[in-house]
């Protein structure tokens, strides 16, 4: 007799925590943030925070989220009803429910109630990733609500109700779709089952006043983000929405930078600034330190999501030999560097603008007599008219044979004397000691090879 499989119960994750990309502006209504911002540096903009609940089906793209002022917070309960019969994809209660331990020491009472109906509510252990993932999933997704934004009612109460009415359409959109687009035929075929269960429709749960204890938890998100940044409001956003923007009001402004005009409106000395240091041969810490900033801070200002101040941005580009080429209008590698090829996009990117474009004659240099360097192949960028650089690559390692093809004009293989390449190893050597001594080293290098300048290109003998 052939048993018959049992179903797989159904799982939601419940999650409430202050919207990350949403707030609301007493003139501007819903405002969408571009970049998240701390709570306290928010209110200086006129701007309060929201609190978002959402309830995700386990493992696929289903959602369901909605928002309440963060001094008027719904119970749980609630919320929880309110989904399980409004929210179609959601199919009703599920059979578990589950939550972080944030939800379950602000709410002791939930897991109780919840098995009342049916529910088994079930505390996510700590390492648990996918709770995490749905909610940072709904934070993002929020920030593209209010597609027909029309900012009539812009009060608090009027502009927040529209959102929820704006994520429940969202949610039914995209049920009544059958998520077009989703890029896996698995995930296809599942979503289709899942959306395929008949509904569970929950008895109704008495909602007596709030039943949890809002906290600081509510805000955790905050803890990476980076220093506060100017910011300014614009009506140009997705849909018609007024968005918080980082950076100046007036970004297309002349601005002066260390002694002369520079049009600020392509500043590339962070993504410039990753790229080198990615290729550095010492570890972020140590620039950072040797820059006088913190790891955090160097992370911040090369990811793009924060700047230093006037020293310290003046003191990494020192350090990194980032200057301003008025001709090309952009900062460029000014060098001479001692690399190693850690990344493919980065060494591809930092040779680029080394060599202006690929104006160069790389070549990987040996000894015409003698062994080689076991660990390490040297290749020798021949900038015209600028001092040489070299990149360092392990051998054996797949990045050091895809240089040929990334360094564009390679040239191949060029034996040199003996004297020549122990002078490269030796000088390599020294650049990688310390952050500071790379830039010092290469240019004592150039300076005693300057008679192997030929027609202003470099060429060893």
């Amino acid at each position: 007799m052939n048993q018959q499989t049992q179903p797989s119960p159904r799982e939601h994750h419940f999650y409430v925590a202050i919207a990350k990309f949403l707030f609301h502006h007493p003139e501007h209504g819903i405002v969408s943030v571009r970049d998240p911002i701390k709570i306290k540096d928010a209110e200086r903009y006129g701007l309060s925070p929201l609190i978002l609940y959402g309830l995700t089906v386990a493992g696929l793209p289903i959602r369901w989220i909605t928002f309440t002022p963060v001094d008027q917070p719904r119970p749980f309960r609630g919320v929880l009803l309110d989904a399980w019969r409004n929210a179609e994809g959601l199919r009703g209660r599920p059979d578990i429910l589950r939550i972080n331990r944030h939800l379950a020491t602000a709410n002791p009472e939930l897991v109780e109630e919840m098995a009342k109906i049916g529910v088994r509510a079930d505390v996510a252990d700590a390492k648990e990733k996918s709770l995490p993932a749905s909610l940072r999933s709904a934070q993002d997704s929020s920030r593209w609500l209010l597609r027909k934004y029309d900012g009539k009612d812009r009060s608090s109460s009027g502009a927040i109700q529209d959102l929820c009415r704006d994520a429940q359409d969202d949610h039914d959109f995209h049920v009544r779709g059958g998520f077009r687009g989703v890029n896996s035929r698995e995930i296809e075929d599942r979503i289709q089952q899942w959306l395929a269960l008949p509904a569970q429709v929950p008895a109704p749960i008495v909602t007596n006043g709030l039943d949890w204890k809002p906290g600081p938890w509510l805000f955790s998100w905050e803890a990476s983000l980076p220093p506060a940044q100017p910011r300014y409001f614009s009506h140009d956003g997705f849909g018609g929405r007024p968005c918080l923007m980082t950076g100046e009001m007036a970004p297309g402004d002349i601005i002066e930078e260390d002694g002369f005009w520079a049009d600020s409106v392509y500043d590339n000395a962070a993504e410039l600034a990753k790229n080198l240091v990615a290729c550095w041969p010492n570890p972020p810490a140590e620039i950072a330190k040797c820059a006088g900033i913190t790891l955090r801070e160097l992370q911040w200002f090369t990811s793009g999501k924060a700047s230093l101040d006037r020293r310290a941005r003046f003191a990494l580009k020192s350090l990194l030999g980032i200057e301003y080429d008025e001709t090309m209008g952009r900062y460029i590698g000014a060098g001479p560097y001692v690399l190693v090829a850690h990344k493919l996009q980065a060494i591809k990117e930092v040779y680029e603008s080394i060599s202006k474009g690929g104006d160069a004659r790389p070549c990987e240099i040996i000894p015409r007599q003698g062994a080689a360097d076991p660990s390490w192949r040297y290749v020798l960028i021949n900038t015209y008219g600028e001092p040489p650089s070299i990149v360092m690559a392990s051998r054996g390692a797949k990045i050091t044979e895809r240089l040929p093809d990334l360094l564009m004009n390679y040239a191949g293989i060029m034996s040199v004397t003996p004297e020549l390449y122990r002078d490269v190893v030796s000088t390599c050597a020294r650049a990688c000691r310390k952050p500071a001594a790379n830039i010092r080293e290469m240019k004592a290098f150039a300076k005693r090879y300057q008679a192997h300048w030929v027609d202003c290109a470099w060429q060893p003998e």
